[in-house]
């Protein structure tokens, strides 16, 4: 078990009311973190939409109501030999997570931070707000799971995929990844993509639609190299989906699957869960 001290980004939400209110704290980092361990040693300009976004491709674009992605080039102005897809938690945006690029500077590694359409959301009393898809009940036992926008969402980003592909990457060069809801739709998507993907990190999560599988996964899931981690002290999503969604893939059959547990983390990342994740980046798309 890790002891993560000295949280990055702890996302917390207080029921009022029956309305969750977003809170984001961005702590100062360890001045021991290096970015040069990683490799490149940079820190690069986040993109906005241009005509080189993933959004500009006709198939992403066909989807209404995504914004374009934040696309973050490879460090140094290098060509592009892969692609990281990073999706945000509720009520975030692409913006959210765009920081992690700068903290994880791999060479030849493009970054594409998504935006999720924004929806009305159950759980915080109908209110609109940023959403892969909509939330009833955060327990356990009382989650049902939006199947249409769920589905909809993991299209969305098969889309984007496909973009990438267009673009010239190699599938196998092509890895997702996302936090609490964006970690949602990155399993989804990448256990039932038809295309052999590098792997899918999932941080603070669980594996939506538990009985489609095995009848839904795709004929690579298995090998697809598989990074979960979670927070003992999360009370938003508990750390018993983190152990639910290391069990379930296990039962299924994954060949890889690495799940990190973090003493003492809320519904967050800290510093050395980013480490970790970039040890899985770095592994996959080198």
């Amino acid at each position: 078990m890790n002891a993560c001290a000295g949280t990055l980004r702890a996302v917390t939400r207080l029921r009022t009311s029956g309305v969750f209110s977003r809170r984001t704290h961005i702590a100062t980092r360890p001045a021991h973190t290096s970015r040069r361990a990683l490799g490149a040693g940079v820190i690069f300009t986040v993109l906005a939409s241009s005509s080189r976004a993933m959004a500009s491709a006709a198939s992403a674009s066909a989807f209404q109501g995504y914004p374009a992605p934040i696309v973050v080039p490879p460090p140094e102005g290098g060509a592009t030999k892969a692609v990281c897809i990073f999706l945000h938690g509720l009520g975030d945006t692409g913006h959210g997570w765009a920081d992690v690029a700068s903290q994880m500077p791999v060479e030849g590694v493009r970054w594409v931070f998504p935006t999720a359409p924004t929806i009305p959301v159950t759980l915080n009393g109908g209110m609109r707000m940023t959403g892969w898809y909509d939330i009833k009940d955060l327990s356990i036992e009382g989650n049902v799971d939006d199947r249409e926008r769920t589905l909809e969402s993991a299209a969305y980003v098969s889309a984007l995929i496909d973009d990438a592909i267009a673009e010239g990457i190699p599938s196998d060069k092509i890895l997702l990844g996302g936090f609490s809801q964006g970690g949602v739709i990155a399993l989804t998507a990448a256990l039932r993509s038809p295309k052999k993907l590098a792997g899918v990190a999932a941080l603070s999560t669980y594996l939506a639609l538990r009985d489609d599988y095995p009848a839904a996964l795709s004929a690579h899931a298995k090998s697809t190299p598989v990074f979960l981690a979670h927070g003992t002290a999360d009370m938003v999503l508990r750390y018993e989906y983190g152990q639910m969604t290391a069990a379930r893939l296990e039962e299924l059959g994954f060949e890889d699957v690495n799940f990190q547990t973090y003493n003492g983390m809320a519904h967050s990342a800290c510093q050395e869960e980013l480490q970790h994740l970039a040890t899985f980046i770095v592994k996959n798309l080198s």
